[in-house]
């Protein structure tokens, strides 16, 4: 109590009987008014307690302040809407102008580049700590931050946040992981990963996707003749590098294997097929490496030689492929000038044959060395040819007259099997116009569609152009669909094929039964009609389970109000099973092998006579 209180109290408490006495109040007026002095003193004391709590409050206020505005540290007070009710100057700076506003809800992710809110439900983030991803406005990268979130236990529901911003750390962190995974003079992966990503490639085949396959290009230093510029191989291994990465498939790996070596590692899914037309023609591509730098004396200066080697056929771990790589560089060092060679022998013999088979092709295209050869469908019910099967041939001057299993592989690696289809079509309602004015037409043209033709985006208007220059119609066509068509479904196939239907052209899925989502085939698409996969008729009257799925087949079909067409009949057994069956359309050996065009009359005449005596 302050000293003039008491001085105060001291000086009224004697006076107060006597003023009392000679006032005549009483004793109880002297006591009332003591109570009241005494209220005023505590009243006094209290407001004097209460003042020194407030400076001490304000004091400590006032240094917990100075540290918020001066901490490096992100701290935030958020409500239960997630609007910011406080924000530090350090984490106030962070955010965009539309953040700072009191309603606008605070903007922390769970990772870069991801759409979920941090605080999206923080009813579940009573003690949380972790990294989270702030905001920073449009065309800014999210900030990265090391955050720890702490709820009130009592209402209001608020939340603490204090954080750092970790974006620097992370960007040293990706920096550093970039230097050690990749090599500072090509920025391809280090020598260090390469046998850790080959590893991944040889456990991702499979039994579908079997092979994968390692390239190793080097690059040998040559002496420059006298007054010729010399180029260097360690200046140059940049640009290389870069023009490796433009000329390599999407979803090849490049790395660095030594000094003067790079290597490309092609996955189980870029290996499907005849791999060796793909690989020969890349590592062509690649021979040309040094050409690509734009110096003359780069191509004097150094030589370029390749080794191919192959997944399972040449090694089953890394280390082995790498040996039968740098094997085969050795060989083809030997060979001379810029050089590849595969590690297997046998593969390296069918590689030039390939390489070799393409130039003809395209060669065939341009000179007009293909023809169309018509195979009949019989009607067992009716005993008379329904329809034909077109399928192209070729005839070349080397070789002979070839099937298109002899060249179909080289082109569809090569693009050149968009090009067959076209012509196949032309020619095929070039010959149905001519049948038409000589009155021997009999029935559908069925043509097999590859999957590159069926997906440009000119398919139909193609189709559709070759009708209106001869004057067909498209239900005089059957378009044979592979399943490999819908493997990838898009809105694409839907509208191709609706497109297709409206014209009037038949669709029949080829080799039914043989892939695995047929039945979603069937029940997803407009299609008329199914193709049996051969493998179910071959042999089949020797095992009785292929006949039993071949039965369920038809039936299936049969249900869904779908053709049955079944293909290569070869014996009378096999036409008499399936007759029984259901399947009414077949067409194999049995009955007539593919003829030229010129053949089809005098198969004609005979055609009753195609069908031959069922097995009893």
């Amino acid at each position: 109590m302050p000293l003039h209180c008491w001085l105060l109290l001291s000086a009224l408490l004697p006076a107060m009987p006597a003023f009392a006495n000679q006032a005549g109040t009483g004793w109880q007026n002297g006591i009332a008014i003591a109570v009241l002095l005494l209220l005023i003193v505590v009243l006094t004391l209290y407001n004097s307690k209460l003042r020194r709590r407030h400076n001490d409050i304000l004091a400590k206020h006032s240094v917990l302040q100075g540290f918020l505005q001066q901490s490096d540290d992100l701290i935030a007070i958020v409500t239960e809407d997630l609007s910011p009710g406080y924000l530090n100057p350090a984490f106030s700076a962070l955010l965009p102008d539309k953040h700072r506003a009191p309603s606008a809800p605070l903007a922390l992710y769970q990772n870069a580049h991801g759409e979920q809110l941090l605080l999206q439900d923080a009813n579940q983030l009573s003690n949380w700590q972790g990294e989270a991803w702030l905001d920073a406005g449009e065309h800014r990268p999210r900030i990265a931050l090391s955050l720890s979130v702490t709820a009130t236990t009592q209402p209001p529901a608020c939340y603490l946040l204090v954080g750092r911003n970790i974006s620097r750390l992370k960007q040293q962190q990706q920096e550093l992981t970039h230097r050690i995974m990749h090599d500072a003079e090509t920025g391809l992966l280090s020598p260090l990963l390469l046998e850790d990503y080959l590893q991944t490639l040889l456990s991702s085949c499979n039994s579908k996707q079997p092979q994968c396959a390692l390239l190793l290009i080097k690059f040998n230093q040559l002496l420059a003749a006298d007054n010729q510029q010399h180029i260097l191989l360690q200046n140059v291994i940049g640009k290389i590098s870069g023009t490796l990465l433009q000329q390599i498939p999407q979803g090849c790996v490049a790395a660095r294997y030594s000094q003067d070596t790079l290597a490309v590692l092609l996955p189980p899914q870029l290996c499907d097929g005849q791999v060796e037309i793909s690989l020969n023609r890349l590592a062509h591509k690649l021979l040309g490496l040094t050409a690509e730098l734009g110096e003359p004396a780069a191509k004097a200066s150094l030589q370029t030689l390749i080794g191919i080697s192959l997944y399972p056929l040449d090694g089953h771990t890394p280390a082995a492929l790498l040996a039968e790589a740098e094997r085969a560089l050795t060989g083809a060092a030997k060979l001379g000038s810029d050089a590849l060679l595969f590690a297997n022998t046998r593969v390296q013999q069918r590689a030039p044959e390939y390489q070799s088979l393409e130039t003809e092709l395209q060669k065939a295209l341009l000179q007009g060395e293909f023809d169309v050869h018509y195979q009949p469908r019989l009607s067992i019910g009716s005993n008379r040819v329904v329809g034909y099967e077109a399928l192209l041939r070729w005839h070349s001057p080397k070789r002979g007259v070839l099937s298109p299993a002899s060249f179909l592989n080289v082109a569809d690696e090569t693009g050149l099997l968009i090009a067959l289809d076209r012509l196949t079509f032309r020619k095929c309602c070039e010959q149905l116009q001519y049948w038409q004015q000589t009155g021997i037409n009999r029935g559908r043209i069925s043509l097999n569609i590859a999957s590159q033709s069926f997906r440009q985006a000119d398919f139909v208007a193609t189709l559709s152009n070759q009708l209106s220059v001869t004057g067909l119609s498209a239900e005089q066509f059957e378009l044979e669909l592979h399943e490999d068509i819908f493997l990838q479904p898009d809105t694409n196939i839907h509208n191709t094929l609706k497109q297709l239907t409206t014209l009037g052209f038949h669709l029949t899925l080829d080799n039914f039964g043989q892939g695995v989502s047929s039945l979603s085939v069937l029940r997803q698409y407009p299609l008329h009609s199914i193709k049996i996969a051969p493998g179910f008729i071959k042999d089949m009257e020797h095992n009785e389970q292929q006949r039993n799925i071949t039965a369920s087949l038809i039936r299936l079909a049969s249900y869904l109000q779908l053709d049955v067409i079944a293909t290569g009949i070869e014996n009378e057994m096999q036409a008499y099973l399936l007759h029984v069956m259901g399947c009414d359309i077949l067409q194999g050996h049995l009955f007539s092998k593919a003829l030229p065009a010129a053949e089809i009359p005098a198969l004609l005449a005979k055609e009753n006579k195609l069908v031959r005596k069922e097995v009893s």
